[in-house]
């Protein structure tokens, strides 16, 4: 279980730097477009910063 806890640690640290920073590179891809397009660039902004958030915390309670 430390492994999966130190994955999701990891995936919650980099979707607040995407949410933080929003580099171009991503915030370009097809994806991102499709999600900004139905629910704002807010929405999508606090969606990423969700998953941060439900990863990080789920990595934080797994972790021993």
């Amino acid at each position: 279980m430390r492994v999966l806890s130190i994955i999701l640690i990891v995936y919650g640290i980099i979707c607040f730097l995407i949410a933080a920073l929003r580099p171009t590179f991503i915030m370009q891809s097809k994806k991102f477009q499709l999600m900004e397009k139905y629910i704002g660039k807010l929405g999508t902004i606090l969606l990423v910063l969700g998953f941060g958030i439900a990863a990080l915390v789920a990595g934080i309670l797994i972790y021993e």
